[in-house]
């Protein structure tokens, strides 16, 4: 119990020290720091790494990525920070055997080891050492996590029991119906950036049309579009009276 407290209260200090950072790049920026977790900061590539990871892995966003994976590497962290402290380690061969597991099957989901070194921007080297470390920290945190709640004999019917005991009037008051206000602003897009959106899309037809690389690799490396993507850009069969006349012309 005491260290769930210890977590509970890393948490509330991580709210304190997080540090927010623009994710959109800029041409004269090699990387960002998005968070900081104690002394561990975490980097606008590693999050765009995950990003592209679990888009081969076929997994859907619930959410703005940018937001949801910072806040999951957040946690993670804490729990690995504990982990230290408890002297829990991996066991470095089921990680290897899970890293050759991945790169198996994030093979057969592009199609080869080139065009996944493709997709990823990185040599199959790398990413198999990449995902090392990857899986030797989930691992890591799954044991950290166990340990935590190993402990904890509770059942479902004692939850419930518990809190039908609790005096009614000691339940915080809940409304039914809530009143939001949103303010949207739209950005005004520069004709330049317009520009830039255009050049390079020519420049990816281009390289299409003279076979240095396939359209479907392009897709998933570029379309902002999650199912169709991880298909290589596929759509399937879809009536025309189903598409937008702007679509067609």
């Amino acid at each position: 119990m005491k260290k769930t407290c210890n977590i509970i209260i890393c948490s509330i200090m991580l709210v304190a020290l997080c540090i927010s950072a623009s994710i959109k790049a800029q041409d004269n920026v090699i990387d960002e720091i998005v968070w900081i977790v104690g002394d561990e900061a975490i980097l606008k590539s590693d999050v765009e790494n995950v990003r592209l990871e679990m888009q081969v892995e076929g997994q859907r966003f619930n959410g703005d990525p940018y937001c949801i994976i910072p806040e999951q590497m957040a946690v993670q962290k804490l729990f690995l920070h504990q982990a230290i402290l408890d002297s829990i380690t991996a066991n470095e061969s089921q990680v290897l055997q899970s890293v050759e597991q991945w790169i198996n099957y994030a093979v057969g989901q592009i199609g080869s080891k080139e065009k996944l070194e493709e997709y990823l921007n990185k040599p199959i080297s790398q990413i198999r050492e990449e995902r090392r470390n990857t899986m030797r920290e989930q691992q890591i945190v799954r044991a950290m996590q166990q340990k935590i709640v190993g402990d904890i004999k509770l059942t479902p019917g004692d939850v419930r029991r518990f809190y039908s005991k609790l005096p009614q009037d000691s339940l915080p008051y809940i409304p039914t119906t809530v009143e939001v206000q949103i303010i949207t602003i739209e950005p005004k897009i520069s004709f330049e950036e317009t520009d830039r959106i255009k050049e390079k899309l020519r420049e990816i037809t281009d390289r299409v049309h003279r076979g240095e690389t396939e359209f479907s690799t392009q897709a998933r490396l570029w379309s902002e579009d999650i199912e169709s993507s991880k298909r290589g850009g596929e759509l399937g069969f879809v009536g025309k009276g189903l598409i937008g006349k702007e679509k067609w012309e």
